[in-house]
């Protein structure tokens, strides 16, 4: 069993859940939520066996680097004492 994890891409047959991990989602033209087509996941060979046979992820080349679901926070302005 190995314990590497790979890159693997979300393709439009996927659900919101992919070997039990959350796809993120967005809203279509219609306002209906649909998962992100594309999104990298990275799982073991043995999470991604399933959805590899099922279509809903494909093997991915090795992002550069993965992008933040939510902006970096901005630091705490320091105040001066009294």
């Amino acid at each position: 069993m190995s314990t590497e994890k790979k890159p693997y891409r979300v393709t439009n047959m996927a659900g919101f859940f992919v070997a039990g991990v959350k796809v993120p989602a967005t809203r279509d033209e219609d306002g209906n939520l649909v998962p992100i087509v594309g999104h990298v996941l990275r799982l073991t060979e043995d999470e991604a066996k399933y959805e590899l046979l099922s279509g809903s992820i494909e093997l991915a080349d090795e992002p550069a680097e993965q992008a933040p679901l939510a902006p970096p926070a901005k630091p705490a302005k320091k105040t001066k004492g009294p």
